[in-house]
């Protein structure tokens, strides 16, 4: 009970962070995350070098495990990393060899990871690790809120592979200023999308995933816009972001 509440409060935090040394239950796999591979014989040349661990690779984070104990572990998020490189690293196991380099940053700080394939002559980790954080990076919009992107063209939505529209609605107050910009309303099966009709580029695009609630409070402000007969709604929506 205790865990699913801590995952409740925490949403979805397995790609957003960096976790060292965590209990070894919030290494379990969580409700929609994939293991895509596994290697048992990779080190953590930077942080334990000399330690022999296992690598799981996850369609959310990359997960590495101390052979000798479990309580030595990490959880990389893909969302913290910055670059993925293969240079040349020293290996107490291996000696100088070509190693995997990740570059992250969380919390206003900068982690560089480096692991080493104990097997010789195979590109697994670095060709898996590579393709699985590419697909990762470009498919950020299904998963997070987007301010002022690329995302409408002559008025219409940019659709992401998938993407299906369920319903369009003109005439949309985005209430977030004081004054206030009217606009569109993009409905799919993946996201809410508004933009101002005035200025495509002012828009923001907010994945299901990231609302945390959704409401509708009576707006006093939309008084002077509607008919004196009507009962003015407005959606009011709260995001994991915005938290």
């Amino acid at each position: 009970m205790g865990r699913k509440k801590d995952q409740e409060e925490d949403g979805v935090w397995q790609d957003r962070e960096i976790r060292f040394d965590s209990p070894v239950a919030s290494l379990e796999l969580r409700p929609g995350e994939v293991a895509i591979d596994s290697m048992g014989s990779v080190e953590d040349t930077k942080g334990n070098n000399g330690e022999k661990g296992s690598l799981s690779i996850t369609n959310l984070r990359l997960i590495w495990i101390c052979t000798r104990s479990a309580k030595v572990n990490l959880s990389v998020g893909y969302s913290a990393v910055i670059s993925i490189n293969i240079r040349t690293a020293n290996s107490r196991l291996r000696g100088n060899t070509q190693a995997l380099y990740v570059m992250t940053k969380y919390n206003d700080s900068r982690f560089e990871f480096v692991f080493t394939n104990l097997v010789r002559s195979s590109p697994r980790l670095f060709t898996t690790v590579q393709a699985v954080y590419r697909a990762y990076d470009t498919s950020r919009l299904y998963r997070d809120l987007k301010l002022r992107g690329a995302i409408i063209k002559n008025k219409s939505l940019v659709m992401l592979p998938g993407e299906q529209m369920i319903n369009k609605v003109v005439g949309v107050w985005n209430l977030s200023s004081d004054q206030g910009n009217l606009g569109t309303f993009f409905i799919t099966n993946v996201r809410l999308v508004w933009h101002a009709n005035l200025a495509e580029n002012f828009n923001v695009s907010i994945p299901y995933m990231q609302m945390k609630a959704a409401a509708t409070p009576f707006q006093s402000r939309l008084t002077h816009r509607s008919s004196p007969h009507l009962s003015p709604i407005a959606l009011h929506l709260t995001s994991h972001s915005s938290l």
